[in-house]
């Protein structure tokens, strides 16, 4: 006899009276990847703002969003938005993983000489390693390989998306960094990690292509990848380019 199947509550849907409608406001803000306002949301949902406010605050206060005060261009009070967290970031688990990212990430940065360098070997490896090995003789076009290497970042939670710039190669988006948190204090070391996978991936599929440039945080909850054609040299990193810095505000 076959065992019961067991339901298990992962933290993405609502158990109240209100759980079908925050399931729809959870599924907005991740499918939206940039923050909403309240008054956003409520007209996507169609319902009245106080009550998208309360819902809102409800999932801030479970986790399952967070809230952001959003830059204003003229006077006025800030105005606050909010942006669904993806599933492995509801996890105690998960928040556990990433404070080990970071605790490891800082003593690599701090002790190992070239740590960049010796990351985005690391991550070529594991790159051979996650990608699937094409059969004898089989060959994808360029089309199917960025298919299944978006597919495959998006298994691992980097919420991925490939913009057609009118001209090949195409860029690559990353709506969410796994462990951005670590990325924040050792870019040089996680996006070396990540860019040694994407291309290691790229390799084994036998695209013409390799990811050039990384662009962390070229927008809130954003890192855009440029794409470009096999070098003639093997490759050690890529190009990590910081975000630039706002000057601070005269006072």
């Amino acid at each position: 006899m076959a065992a019961p199947v067991t339901s298990v509550y992962d933290g993405t849907t609502g158990r109240s009276d209100h759980g079908g409608r925050r399931t729809h406001i959870i599924q907005i803000l991740r499918d939206t990847r940039v923050p909403l306002s309240v008054q956003e949301v409520a007209d996507k949902v169609g319902i009245h703002v106080n009550t998208a406010r309360f819902h809102l605050e409800s999932l801030v206060d479970a986790g399952l969003a967070t809230r952001e005060t959003a830059e204003r261009d003229t006077p006025g009070r800030p105005k606050v938005v909010y942006l669904g967290t993806l599933p492995n970031q509801t996890h105690e688990r998960a928040q556990g993983y990433r404070l080990l990212a970071e605790i490891l990430t800082t003593a690599i940065a701090q002790s190992k000489t070239h740590s960049g360098e010796w990351l985005y070997t690391v991550g070529q490896e594991w790159g051979r390693y996650l990608t699937t090995r094409l059969a004898p003789f089989e060959t994808l076009d360029e089309h199917e390989i960025t298919n299944r290497l978006v597919n495959k970042l998006d298994a691992l939670w980097f919420a991925p998306e490939l913009v057609d710039t009118g001209r090949e190669p195409p860029r690559l988006l990353l709506h969410n960094c796994p462990f951005a948190s670590a990325a924040r204090k050792a870019p040089a070391v996680v996006c070396q990690l990540h860019a040694g996978m994407i291309n290691a991936s790229l390799e084994e599929m036998h695209s013409n292509y390799r990811l050039e440039e990384l662009h962390p945080r070229s927008a809130p909850h954003l890192c855009e990848g440029c794409l470009g054609p096999v070098p003639q040299t093997a490759r050690t990193s890529v190009q990590v380019i910081a975000p630039k810095l706002e000057p601070p505000a005269a006072q």
